[in-house]
């Protein structure tokens, strides 16, 4: 079976995290690209993983606390590339490319539903370790295709998932691979797509393996920090 390739934070491997820049580069080699979304101090929407930018800028401070202008101001991994926008993010991505967004706090649904319409996008894959920011969605009148992320507990999750209207789950590898997650989502009709790839195997020929073996176990697809895969591996 072949599984899709997400490019996981623009695969992070070949370019700053997150960034324009890197999430452009993806978008040019796989069908899908993900992104992390949260809120900054001045309001607006920003590409950011962790609530802090001490790990992945030459700055310090909560994004929540950071104004945009200070966001920009900051190099990402090493580099002269600013943190990324919502818009910034999506100009990168080409409308045939899949933009996967994880919310990576409530709030956040009404301001990407608005920019996505502003340039006339429609469709988008959503992912959240918060079922709040979930359930803002499914409460809401737009019906984007939404997933629930998660590391462990399969079984609630997945009841969790099914009472949030979600389409997908998004768990760990590990747990695709160790439990019958994988069969139990596809027999309530989700799909599933695995996280985690990227701190379960370092060396190319050891992610390959995963992502072979990931494949045989019948996920859908899994996010990657390299595009760097065997051909095999794309849909």
């Amino acid at each position: 079976m072949r599984i899709e390739l997400v490019g996981h934070r623009g695969c992070g491997d070949h370019g700053p995290e997150n960034t324009a820049r890197a999430v452009a580069a993806a978008a040019r080699r796989l069908p899908a690209v993900e992104v992390d979304l949260r809120r900054c101090g001045s309001g607006e929407l920003v590409a950011a993983h962790d609530a802090r930018v001490d790990d992945v800028t030459d700055g310090s401070g909560r994004v929540a606390d950071l104004d945009l202008a200070t966001l920009r101001g900051l190099g990402v991994d090493g580099t002269d590339e600013p943190i990324a926008t919502l818009s910034e993010v999506l100009d990168a991505v080409p409308g045939e490319v899949t933009l996967q967004v994880e919310l990576k706090e409530p709030g956040l649904w009404a301001d990407l539903r608005a920019a996505l319409t502003e340039r006339g996008r429609s469709s988008v894959r959503l992912s959240s370790f918060s079922a709040p920011a979930l359930a803002e969605v499914a409460r809401s009148d737009w019906a984007p295709v939404t997933g629930l992320l998660f590391d462990d507990h399969p079984g609630a999750n997945l009841d969790l998932a099914a009472t949030l209207g979600c389409e997908n789950v998004h768990p760990h590898a590990r747990q695709c691979l160790e439990t019958d997650v994988v069969e139990r989502a596809q027999a309530a009709g989700l799909r599933v797509y695995a996280w985690g790839l990227e701190a379960a195997a370092g060396a190319p020929e050891a992610r390959a393996a995963t992502v072979r073996a990931l494949a045989e176990r019948g996920v859908d697809g899994v996010t990657t920090d390299t595009w760097d895969l065997p051909e095999p591996s794309l849909r």
